[in-house]
């Protein structure tokens, strides 16, 4: 992942690659003759509860099986 510092509105732009146009998605400034740079912030996906297919005990696993059969 690529990175460009945009000096209009001062946050950081994200993209997979920099062979292509760039523009800032915050302020739409064109930034594709500025030179990209591998992306240093970290980006945590947090998620504040299980999924429901996660929070089924065993015995309720068992009759979903048993009744599909």
């Amino acid at each position: 992942m690529m990175q460009k510092w945009c000096g209009r509105c001062k946050r950081h732009s994200f993209s997979s690659g920099d062979w292509y146009r760039w523009i800032c998605p915050y302020c739409n400034k064109d930034l594709t003759m500025q030179k990209a740079s591998p992306a240093t912030i970290r980006f945590i996906l947090v998620r504040p509860f299980a999924p429901y297919r996660y929070t089924l005990t065993d015995s309720q696993l068992l009759q979903r099986d048993e009744n599909t059969a």
